[in-house]
């Protein structure tokens, strides 16, 4: 009765396939960089917002050392924070398992050190990785740290980082502010240890921590938090740019599809098949435009679209020659029961299925 394909593979979620189209954006993340100041993005839904900070710790993972220009090496990958509504200023740092530590003590009593209770969370990694776990451990105000939760995944060098605070909308109100001094001195305090924890100011280590935050909608955050931002909204991408980002993720899908054995093509079959993909990708990219300007509850998001797309190659929709005002009744058929990806109300599922 039902079919158990799978069409994710690890192309969905490479950096090194990610697009910035945006030359704004661009200028906006190198600023950021530059001055040590945050970077706040807005934009709709499945614009790219999360995949930005992974694109662009990926990208400055790659600096040879005379790009670094004395910095240490950035880490390939971001540490990510996903805010949630019950969020404080002090999650971003670090986790306390209190019900964790309490129920230790109570069955025994050599449980009454909290430090294995305590987990660091993104930026509280990112502030002691601007020292690494040697460095930590040969300093007489830090040492007892090597004792957190997950002190070991830390790199034993002093690194660069990229840092996402994801959807920072979903906070209380006074979480932005309660994080004004923190995120500009790069500065915390374990309350649970009564002890404060900065980034590293030592001559060896001029590390550097690069904050992307996004949200969903342009919501009113605090005048004084803002002045520490830079800002950008990321705009729905239209149909060319749409049809580069489509061709930069699909490729890579294809060749992964390939060598897992589904439709194995060699090298040379699979250059012909991609080539004559892209114009029948255009054609349903301009579907997808007319679709999405025709939905009244909902606007379709860029990773719907690769989503459709994935769906309708897997599906064989491409097999045939794309011409929307002729497809065939197999062609109608896929494209029907593929709108649960685009259309998200009964309203506009209905008018996309005419």
């Amino acid at each position: 009765m039902f079919d158990l394909k799978n069409i994710q593979t690890t192309a969905d979620n490479d950096p090194r396939f990610y697009l910035i189209t945006d030359e704004g954006l661009k200028k906006a993340v190198d600023m950021a960089i530059w001055l040590q100041k945050p970077l706040l993005v807005t934009g709709a839904p499945g614009t790219g917002k999360t995949q930005l900070a992974r694109k662009v710790s990926y990208e400055l993972s790659q600096l040879s050392n005379d790009q670094l220009k004395g910095f240490p090496p950035f880490a390939e990958k971001p540490f990510e924070f996903y805010t949630k509504t019950t969020c404080s200023a002090s999650d971003l740092f670090y986790h306390y398992d209190a019900i964790g530590h309490f129920q230790k003590r109570y069955i025994d009593d050599a449980g009454n050190k909290p430090h294995p209770y305590i987990e660091l969370n993104a930026l509280g990694k990112a502030v002691l990785q601007t020292y690494g776990k040697k460095a930590i451990l040969e300093n007489d105000h830090l040492k007892e740290l090597k004792d957190l939760g997950n002190f070991s995944d830390l790199e034993d060098e002093a690194r660069s980082s990229v840092v996402l605070i994801d959807e920072i909308d979903k906070a209380p109100r006074d979480f932005p502010n309660d994080l004004l001094n923190e995120i500009e001195r790069y500065q915390f305090t374990i309350v649970e240890l009564n002890k404060m924890v900065a980034k590293s100011d030592s001559k060896n280590s001029t590390a550097r921590i690069v904050v992307i935050m996004t949200s969903n909608f342009e919501k009113n955050l605090p005048d004084a938090f803002l002045r520490r931002c830079l800002f950008y909204h990321i705009h729905s991408p239209g149909p060319e740019e749409l049809f580069n980002i489509v061709c930069s993720r699909m490729k890579p899908y294809l060749q992964l599809s390939n060598s897992n054995g589904r439709g194995a093509r060699s090298n040379e079959e699979l250059e012909a098949y991609f080539n004559e993909l892209r114009p029948r990708i255009r054609s349903a990219i301009d579907k997808f435009t007319q679709l999405g300007a025709n939905m009244n509850d909902k606007q379709p998001s860029t990773s719907e679209l690769l989503e459709w797309i994935k769906v309708l190659e897997v599906e064989n929709f491409f097999k045939e020659p794309v011409d929307f005002e002729k497809l065939s009744d197999q062609q109608k058929t896929i494209l029907r029961y593929t709108m649960p990806i685009i259309a998200k109300s009964k309203e506009d599922l209905e008018t996309s299925t005419k």
